[in-house]
């Protein structure tokens, strides 16, 4: 299918929804099998609006710069649908235009009962359901084309489809970027690797969430960007925050300099459902560029064993989120974050928690947890927007590692996320259900502790602010500086600490099976488990307000 660059109003782009009437007899006998003759009219423009990077989408200045028409040779899927036969079908264009005449390849003989559903787009069908693909995109606005899916539902044996009129399966994303970057990363959710499917019905089957790594696109831009320069993206019209069956996905964006040691994240609009056929206008312009690692300079712990039991240890960022290699004191602290959140901020207290809504933590945008009542089997009971989940017992927790709440996944894209609860007992000697000094007779894993200005670390840098824990195993060295953050009180108010001998960094999970509080303990909802490292052999895993401003040490999502 043709796409050009209009310049036209809104009003006039888009096409009529009248199919021609074809007077040709159906079905015809090919060596094909039948000929089925039909109709169809072209997608269209792409109707867009301005869009910010919310969980709310908002209608403002429209825009359309995408129309599109047939071409000779064109052609488009079906499956025909004679009751519980289900039938591929090809359909190709004789003619160019909006609107013109298909015909048929692989047809039975379809009669006035007969339905049918189309998608328009370079799709393979597999077990009667469609499968999108958004393989090999390069930002440019011709290069959409191949990632416009629509889909069309028509029936008798002369099929008219509207893919103007039905629904549109694509949404384009104009990102604004700021000057050098090479890299756009896009998660578009685990279903077929990265693809989604359409049922024999029409029917999307989108995103969903889960703490193991998602599919994600990485896109190559033909050139370095300038400041301001446009990037096309074609992503699934689904509704990206929401699903009955598993956690809120979110659609996550992450742009990277050539290099990729430079990035930024943000996680965009919610529904692009119900805005299929848009082209929504996303401005990251005016982001700073944080600093970010690569993979290969991960700090691998490894792992250790014992009685058959093999205990993670994780691989971690060599600096902190928001921060550099540390080579200095202000490039040690990186920013800080309160959890769930991945923008950092300066001040903290209940009401700025993001979740936070009318006077409570919302059970309709965020999280809440609600213990069982005394005597009762503990469980922690976690509602958020489309439903609730239940984890129950010792051990299990609810991780939001990987997510769209997770700030190092945002901002440095898939290959990092927070740690999580199970990574840190592991590496924190007084940990809980998990590597204990108890069971670490070898020890394996060693913690040494060192006062401001006696660490020299591998950049030859020695801190004379931060005190540091340091973690040994596997000849590896993982260093833990005890930078400022924030602790908040019964009245929601975070205090900085500032402390050499204190420090705190966040975790992916919250409470992880009433460990540290007792069953009944309204402690439980709005808290989450941070690593403690504090000196005096104080490395815990811990509670932490939800809204308290930590640091983040991310580990490898792999």
């Amino acid at each position: 299918m043709k796409l050009r660059i209009i310049l036209a109003g809104i009003g006039a782009l888009l096409l009529s929804a009248c199919a021609k009437e074809i007077v040709e007899s159906n079905p015809l006998i090919t060596e094909d099998g039948y000929a089925i003759t039909a109709t169809a009219i072209a997608p269209g423009a792409f109707v867009g609006t301005k869009a910010a990077y919310s969980d709310e989408y908002s209608e403002v200045e429209p825009i359309s710069d995408i129309n599109g028409t047939w071409e000779s040779g064109d052609s488009f899927k079906a499956l025909e649908i004679n009751g519980e036969t289900i039938t591929e079908v090809t359909f190709t264009a004789s003619s160019g235009g909006a609107n013109v005449t298909f015909t048929s390849k692989g047809a039975v003989e379809a009669n006035d009962n007969t339905t049918w559903v189309a998608v328009s787009g370079n799709v393979t069908i597999e077990n009667g359901a469609f499968i999108c693909s958004y393989d090999g995109q390069d930002g440019t606005i011709s290069n959409i084309g191949k990632y416009d899916y629509s889909v069309a539902t028509a029936t008798g044996s002369k099929p008219a489809f509207n893919f103007a009129g039905d629904k549109r399966l694509t949404y384009v994303m104009r990102i604004i970027l700021p000057e050098g970057i090479k890299f756009i990363e896009f998660n578009t959710g685990t279903t077929y690797n990265g693809g989604w499917s359409v049922s024999a019905t029409g029917k999307e089957k989108g995103t969903t969430s889960s703490t193991e790594k998602d599919a994600v696109k990485m896109i190559t831009l033909s050139s370095v960007s300038t400041a301001g320069k446009a990037a096309y993206i074609a992503v699934p019209a689904i509704d990206c925050m929401h699903s009955s069956d598993n956690r809120l996905a979110g659609l996550i964006v992450t742009i990277m300099s050539l290099d990729k040691k430079e990035s930024q994240g943000k996680v965009t609009s919610a529904n692009l459902s119900a805005n299929g056929g848009c082209c929504g206008t996303y401005d990251m312009s005016g982001l700073t560029l944080m600093a970010r690692p690569l993979p290969s300079e991960a700090i691998r712990l490894g792992s250790v064993t014992y009685d058959n039991v093999t205990y993670p240890l994780g691989s971690w960022a060599p600096f902190n989120l928001g921060g550099d290699d540390p080579t200095s004191d202000e490039a040690i602290k990186g920013a800080l974050f309160s959890w769930a959140e991945t923008e950092p901020k300066t001040s903290f207290n209940k009401e700025q928690w993001r979740w936070f809504k009318n006077g409570a933590y919302d059970s309709g945008r965020g999280y809440k947890y609600v213990c069982a009542a005394e005597g009762v089997k503990p469980f922690i009971e976690v509602h958020y927007a489309g439903g609730k989940g239940l984890q129950s017992g010792p051990g299990t927790f609810y991780d939001i590692g990987g997510t769209k709440y997770d700030a190092a996944r945002v901002k440095w894209g898939s290959e990092w996320r927070l740690p999580s609860n199970d990574i840190a007992c592991n590496i924190l000697r007084d940990a809980k259900y998990s590597l204990t000094p108890e069971i670490d007779t070898e020890n394996k894993v060693t913690i040494t502790d060192y006062a401001p200005g006696t660490y020299t670390n591998s950049a030859g840098y020695k801190s004379s602010e931060f005190g540091v824990v340091v973690i040994e195993a596997n000849g590896a060295t993982l260093a833990l500086y005890r930078c400022p953050y924030t602790q908040g009180n019964d009245q929601g108010v975070g205090a900085l600490i500032n402390d050499a001998n204190k420090g705190r960094y966040w975790t992916s999970t919250t409470d992880y099976g009433n460990i540290i509080y007792s069953p009944g303990s309204n402690n439980y909802w709005n808290r989450a488990v941070h690593m403690r490292v504090d000196n005096g052999d104080n490395y815990v895993n811990n509670m932490g307000w939800i809204y308290d401003g930590h640091p983040i040490r991310a580990i490898l999502n792999e």
